[in-house]
């Protein structure tokens, strides 16, 4: 149930503080303006419990002494934009800019930074925020990228080049297609070796 009446919080800088540090936690570029409650809190409290509250949105309930207390933040908080569309397995930071955006219910959580190797898992348009559901750490080997394959029987080995099928880090199976077969290998200092 929603409440259409709030009461600005002022005085409460404790509880302030500790809905603040609670946000800070998911969102380290958070700037919460205002908390408003839908009753005032008590001046002095022994325990304030986050169980029932979703960081992903901007009001929840919150128990306060065992009470419930419907709360609700004003905040912006610094996300990734694109600047452009950016195409799967493409570098993300180039193609970004930072922007200030009222906080609101996120799909996934906003990114706070962009690593160098860090790429599109999917296409992401222009104006997107860069956030966990559409990114992620380059893999050593990515799909439709030439790569030198190994057999490997006993102590023989033979070299080739192949295509690979699917992304893959260091240690993971990949599928590679070789003179239009496909095998089934592990990527090794971004190599395939198939036993």
């Amino acid at each position: 149930m929603l409440f259409s009446l709030f009461f600005p919080i002022f005085l409460f800088a404790s509880i302030n503080e500790e809905i603040i540090k609670f946000y800070k936690n998911h969102y380290p570029t958070i700037e919460i303006k205002s908390i408003k409650f839908n009753k005032t809190p008590p001046k002095k409290y022994k325990k304030i419990d986050f169980k029932f509250v979703n960081y992903k949105l901007p009001f929840s309930n919150i128990l306060i002494d065992g009470k419930y207390y419907y709360f609700r933040i004003d905040a912006i908080i610094k996300v990734f934009i694109a600047n452009r569309v950016i195409k799967i397995n493409e570098f993300i930071k180039p193609n970004v800019s930072l922007k200030d955006e009222k906080f609101k219910t996120f799909y996934s959580k906003p990114l706070a930074k962009i690593e160098d190797n860090l790429v599109a898992s999917k296409i992401i348009s222009k104006n997107s925020i860069i956030n966990e559901s559409n990114t992620k750490i380059k893999p050593a080997i990515l799909k439709n990228e030439k790569v030198t394959v190994i057999f490997k029987n006993n102590s023989i080995e033979i070299y080739t080049s192949g295509i690979a099928l699917n992304d893959a880090n260091e240690n993971e199976k990949i599928l590679v297609k070789v003179n239009n077969k496909t095998f089934e290998g592990i990527v090794k200092n971004n190599k395939v070796v198939i036993k």
